[in-house]
């Protein structure tokens, strides 16, 4: 546990914070930002079990532990969200290849568009002679 700046920042370059725990997958190594006695604090953290009520199972070597997802008041309300990270440079390179399928899908569409807008184009120019 950890509350120094550059220590957080070293241990974080590769990785990539999670907008919901179903981001999870199993064996992923999570490191986490969690309130401990009204403070924030960063864990190492372990490699993801599995996922219970409200908090998640780590794990390293033998040792097991739960993280609580959301801290909640009296009345239910969520008062603080601990924050999950992951590494990222297996997901930024799956992420690449997506994103690069989807560009040349995308640039392929274009392409399409614009030889219909040409056809266009020249029917428009035809009936406008005429």
């Amino acid at each position: 546990m950890s509350q120094d700046l550059s220590f957080i920042k070293k241990e974080l370059k590769n990785c990539s914070e999670l907008d919901s725990y179903d981001d999870l997958d199993i064996g992923n190594h999570v490191k986490y930002i969690t309130i401990k006695n009204n403070n924030e604090y960063f864990y190492t953290g372990g490699i993801y079990k599995k996922l219970g009520d409200n908090k998640i199972i780590l794990q390293n070597k033998s040792r097991k532990w739960t993280v609580p997802l959301n801290y909640k008041n009296k009345g239910g309300e969520i008062i603080y969200k601990t924050r999950l990270f992951v590494e990222s440079d297996n997901k930024c390179e799956n992420n690449a290849k997506e994103y690069e399928k989807i560009i040349k899908a995308q640039q392929e569409i274009i392409e399409k568009l614009n030889i219909q807008l040409k056809k266009q184009t020249l029917i428009i120019q035809k009936l406008q002679k005429h």
